[in-house]
């Protein structure tokens, strides 16, 4: 991905997914128990649930937006 992106003039910000599967996308919380199987998340905290790899990608694409602020404003409070 990343040399296809060099070559279209793209952007690109590698995400950690460490957590990403476990990770509540509306709360924050983390916990094994979130995903009761492979493919149900159900937050123990908030109570959100949804498809899990729908989660996984909310909270990847939530941590590439500030990947990308803390690079292109390095700067900013």
């Amino acid at each position: 991905v990343a040399y296809k992106a060099t070559r279209a003039g793209i952007a690109l910000v590698h995400v950690d997914p460490a957590y990403t599967s476990q990770g509540c996308s509306a709360c924050g919380h983390i916990a094994k128990a979130n995903r009761p199987n492979q493919t149900t998340f159900r937050c123990t905290s908030c109570g959100l649930a949804e498809h899990a790899d729908v989660n996984a990608a909310r909270n990847i694409a939530t941590r590439g937006v500030a990947d990308w602020a803390a690079v292109s404003l390095p700067n900013a409070a």
